[in-house]
């Protein structure tokens, strides 16, 4: 088989699994018995200024957390970059500052939609379904995890949420049952207002919104990547990209512009890439990353830590700004 044939390939296979597992949902699912064992005891762990005896008590050791699952989302711990939140199938997981991974309090939903809230460490949202069925609404935590309250929008799955970092009060989301369609909130989830996404094409993968402007969003999605200036208002394909899709997405700010990293099903050379004006064109960048990159999240504050997830649920961390990856945990 040419290489050519094989990316064209890789490419349709990359997007009918982004398709099923990002946009259309997830499988139905197995007993959890099946995949995890019992739990096993809290860690006796001396609180630290990150992990509050609260915390550990809610914190479970998952040493096999990527087995039979898939990652949905991630998030870092707006205080301290060395700590990482997956939204999965199966539930929240967490690394810590040691490089152990846990699950976060008792709640095994899947998690569709996640995001952590870059003004306020304690505070997540989530949307999803429960293992019994349903959709879970808007949900949020003031815990980090531990307990989870729905907030609004009851009975609604959003399969994508973004919040905007430079004004936490804005949130987006794109959802896909009990309601379907962009809606966008400008009280942290309270209300919300459905809006006609002029231009968008395509159901996103993925919402990003631009660490600078609350107003610019980006959703990846199968017929390329579309940007919005307005808040989801109108939207245009980023020219190329519907040749050449992005998968995993980040956009660090960069001065007065703003840098975009994402994963490209390029035919001849797919692979992660950066751009620095705003995806007209895009080079080759990163060492060290392996895999179909599906979720790229950097850390609040610190554009120099970023983070991906692959399509074997491999996650890997960046310390110079996406220049070279480390495995932090490999399936």
């Amino acid at each position: 088989m040419n290489h050519s044939c094989f990316f064209r390939i890789a490419r349709s296979t990359a997007i009918a699994l982004f398709a099923g597992t990002l946009t259309l949902g997830c499988s139905p699912r197995p007993e959890l018995q099946t995949f995890y064992p019992a739990p096993m005891p809290s860690p006796s762990v001396p609180a630290t200024p990150t992990r509050s005896p609260a915390e550990l008590a809610a914190l479970t050791r998952a040493p096999n957390w990527q087995q039979d699952n898939h990652v949905h989302a991630l998030g870092v711990d707006p205080d301290n970059p060395e700590v990482l939140y997956i939204a999965t199938h199966y539930g929240l997981v967490r690394r810590s500052e040691d490089g152990q991974w846990y699950w976060v309090g008792d709640d095994r939903s899947d998690y569709m939609g996640f995001a952590v809230d870059p003004g306020d460490r304690d505070r997540f949202y989530m949307s999803g379904h429960p293992p019994t069925g349903g959709n879970l609404g808007f949900r949020v935590t003031e815990n980090r995890g531990k307990d989870w309250k729905t907030e609004s929008m009851s009975g609604v799955d959003f399969h994508a949420i973004a919040v905007a970092p430079a004004d936490p009060k804005t949130i987006y989301g794109w959802a896909t049952s009990g309601e379907v369609g962009f809606f966008v909130s400008r009280d942290r989830g309270q209300t919300w207002t459905e809006l006609r996404p002029i231009g968008l094409e395509e159901m996103p993968f993925n919402l990003i919104v631009d660490p600078a402007r609350p107003d610019r969003v980006f959703a990846t999605t199968r017929a390329g990547l579309y940007q919005s200036n307005n808040s989801g208002r109108n939207w245009a394909l980023v020219p190329n990209t519907d040749t050449a899709p992005i998968v995993g997405l980040a956009v660090l700010e960069d001065g007065t512009e703003s840098t975009l990293y994402g994963y490209r099903l390029l035919d001849s050379a797919p692979g992660l890439y950066r751009s620095n004006n705003g995806g007209q064109t895009w080079e080759t960048f990163g060492e060290g990353i392996e895999g179909i990159v599906v979720h790229l999240v950097q850390a609040p504050g610190n554009s120099q830590i970023l983070y991906a997830a692959n399509q074997d649920n491999g996650i890997f961390q960046s310390r110079d700004r996406g220049a070279t990856w480390t495995a932090i945990a490999t399936p």
